[in-house]
């Protein structure tokens, strides 16, 4: 019914002129605490915000709802909003026979998960900005993405489009009704949907054979253009490849995060990752860039060039976190959430050149290897503007023949050519930047940061991770749930407010958890794990029940929807929430001892597999979790005097380990033997007359200790090259049980 509704409303001719009431235009959204809403602001089109209101006025008027969801760095949403919202007609048309509504996805993401999955249900796919035509009890009968004001691009014209809706409400509503009530039928079905015989080895197998299959070489990536950074599932491939020695897809993993790290998907002038690559080779971006992109990406190549000992990929996390802190951190050291695909109204503007822009800025000699280097010629390969998206075309060993420089003088010259082309980058017109505040992607930025602490032994990343932790903390985790947002914006006035609000997802809730966590391992400071406790029993609290077969809700029980609160157990742009937090749990199980998150860890791991079933590639996050079930976690658990150079070479022997997961503990002996405050896996633990021991646990069992670094290496050693097989064994675990 949904299809034969869609094929309707493209066949329906357009009926009469545009008219009704006069064009009082987006007032309502003027002082809005979203960006993306006051965009929207100026437009004809008389917008509504989300709530209770507009679809009162819709019952009131019986009208249908138009709903537009987007957000602020968006490019086509700033397509639709200057071409369609901005044409006179459609936004008359619009006023007189629909009440529109504006929505900023990264603000009401629960709304946005709705709308999402009936457009995807209705035509095969989605995307921002999202159009979605709905009953006004909020049912959605018909749906799409961009659409340009008048027929071209093989797309119906917006007004066209919704002329036919208009007549199709007034002539045949009752098959309006008809495909809505299919609609959420099916969206509520989904949840019976299980998979049989889905056990942990079959799901870890079919993630390598999958990527296998999908991998291409040259250029190095899985599937076909668009290619997304896809940044847990290459630090799965690496951990499961080097668990079973798989050396082919441990390869895999380190060639595409070299190829990203060459390509125009990396911003190589200014530091940090656009959000996707709309070619294969990773060279020229759709050129957004995204908080959840930068820290997420600068964890997966510190964990794998952890784990493969690679010092180029350690070197790339550590600028990624450095672009992250200079681009996106605020005052009180919180992260904004985007900067725009746009400059002055043009996608790509502000990070594109041509040859005689770098000629007109450096030496003959400099300009002409800088432009080689970073594959900027007259061709250009950005043909919207007619020049290049800077990438590294070629190595500097391949440059230094042709230039007559050696190797170290030619890095030194081009490096500093860069940093000229950035200096005069910063004097065009930039993209904006959101500084809207959301908690799972602060939440990302912060684990990042720890991640870069602990492994690289950079005490400052420490220091901003603890002061994003507090800011985030303070305005987002109360004591009743977890929020959303903070919204950073000016009054008309000329002040300066900040609004935090609106319920968080479950992804933002278990990467909070997840990044105190990871405090704590960068810092040894209990309270982290304190937090993570308390985090946890607010995610029962909001997202549970945990019921037989079930994962936690995606959206808290205060929250109340066109349909049925539901689950999910895949990836999107964020990890699952419930894959992560079983991963949380299975790690607090390791420190705590406590049994009940161990249990849920695997209820939860259960319960994703039988939804996911044979499509491990896109819930690279179970992937993760089922690996720490089936290869387990060691825990290193460590005591001795901080200021002793021997214990922190056992601190960093144990964090800088081959081990695809690892737990890391540590206890100062300078508090004496009390166990006050002291993380579970360390009480009763004490170091030898002044000397550090490390104890290494399995499962909550504990070898007898290390006396020194070189016996706690050797171990660690020991259990890196045990086979797949045999991890799997002495785990004991498999789904079900």
């Amino acid at each position: 019914m949904v299809l034969i509704m869609m094929t309707t409303l493209y066949a329906m001719g357009l009926d009469g002129e545009a008219g009704g009431d006069p064009q009082t235009g987006g007032w309502r959204l003027r002082d809005s605490p979203s960006a993306y809403l006051r965009e929207h602001a100026e437009n004809p089109v008389e917008w509504w915000t989300w709530g209770d209101e507009a679809f009162e006025a819709a019952r009131n008027l019986d009208r249908p709802v138009f709903l537009s969801i987007g957000y602020s760095s968006c490019h086509w949403c700033h397509v639709m909003r200057r071409e369609s919202f901005s044409d006179p007609a459609i936004a008359a048309f619009l006023n007189a026979h629909f009440i529109s509504i504006k929505v900023d996805r990264e603000d009401q993401p629960h709304v946005d998960e709705v709308y999402m999955d009936a457009v995807r249900a209705m035509t095969g796919g989605g995307g921002w900005p999202l159009s979605a035509f709905l009953l006004p009890d909020g049912k959605p009968f018909y749906g799409g993405t961009y659409f340009p004001p008048r027929q071209r691009f093989n797309r119906p014209g917006f007004l066209e489009l919704i002329s036919s809706i208009e007549k199709a409400w007034r002539e045949d509503r009752a098959r309006m009704q008809e495909s809505a009530e299919g609609l959420i039928e099916h969206l509520e079905g989904r949840e019976n949907r299980v998979h049989e015989g889905q056990t942990l080895d079959l799901f870890l197998s079919g993630g390598v054979q999958t990527a296998s299959a999908t991998y291409t070489a040259n250029p190095a990536g899985f599937g076909q253009a668009p290619r997304f950074p896809a940044p847990r599932f290459l630090e799965f491939l690496a951990g499961e490849g080097l668990s079973t020695q798989d050396i082919p897809t441990v390869n895999r993993s380190l060639a595409v995060l070299r190829e990203m790290a060459r390509g125009g998907i990396l911003d190589q002038v200014g530091g940090g990752f656009h959000r996707y690559s709309v070619d294969a080779a990773w060279q020229v971006p759709h050129f957004e860039k995204m908080l959840y992109n930068q820290g997420s990406l600068a964890e997966s190549y510190l964990e794998v060039g952890r784990m493969t000992g690679e010092s180029d990929l350690l070197e790339m996390g550590k600028n990624v976190l450095d672009a992250m802190l200079k681009q996106f951190q605020l005052e009180d050291g919180s992260f904004a959430s985007s900067w725009d695909a746009d400059s002055g109204g043009v996608e790509g503007s502000y990070y594109v050149w041509t040859p005689d822009q770098v000629n007109e800025l450096l030496p003959e000699g400099v300009a002409r290897n800088v432009c080689e280097y970073l594959g900027i010629s007259e061709d250009g390969n950005f043909e919207e503007l007619e020049a290049s998206v800077p990438r590294q075309a070629v190595t500097y060993e391949a440059l230094s023949q042709s230039s007559g420089l050696s190797v170290s003088e030619l890095r030194k010259q081009v490096e500093s050519g860069i940093a000229q082309l950035l200096e005069a980058r910063e004097s065009r017109v930039a993209p904006k930047r959101d500084d809207k505040v959301i908690l799972g992607w602060n939440a990302l930025s912060i684990s990042g940061l720890a991640r870069g602490a602990a492994i690289l032994g950079e005490t400052r990343f420490a220091d901003e991770a603890r002061r994003a932790h507090s800011a985030v903390a303070a305005a987002m985790v109360t004591k009743d749930g977890f929020l959303r947002r903070v919204d950073h914006f000016v009054d008309s006035d000329g002040s300066h407010s900040r609004i935090a609000g609106n319920a968080a997802t479950l992804q933002d809730a278990a990467l909070w958890v997840k990044c105190c966590l990871d405090l704590y391992e960068a810092t040894f400071d209990s309270r982290f794990l304190q937090s993570a406790e308390e985090a946890v029993n607010l995610v029962q609290q909001e997202f549970g029940p945990l019921e037989e077969g079930h994962g936690f809700y995606e959206a808290p029980n205060r929250i109340q929807l066109v349909v049925d609160r539901r689950r999910d157990y895949f990836d999107g742009a964020l990890p699952s929430g419930n894959a992560t937090m079983a991963r949380n749990l299975l790690r607090m199980y390791q420190l705590t001892g406590n049994a009940d998150h161990e249990e849920s860890a695997l209820h939860l791991v259960t319960a994703s597999l039988a939804r996911v079933g044979p499509y491990p590639m896109g819930a690279a996050e179970l992937l993760l979790a089922v690996q720490s079930v089936s290869r387990g976690i060691p825990v290193v658990a460590i005591v001795g005097d901080p200021d002793l150079s021997e214990t922190r070479e056992m601190i960093r022997a144990a964090r800088n380990c081959r081990l695809s997961q690892v737990v890391i503990a540590f206890r100062s002996d300078m508090n004496g033997d009390s166990d006050s405050g002291v993380v579970p896996v360390l009480k009763g633990r004490n170091s030898k007359e002044g000397k550090p021991l490390a104890y290494l646990c399995i499962d909550q069992v504990c070898e007898v200790p290390f006396e020194n670094v070189g016996e706690l290496t050797l171990r660690l050693s020991e259990l890196e090259k045990r086979s797949g097989s045999q991890s799997a064994q002495s785990s004991g675990k498999e789904s079900g049980e």
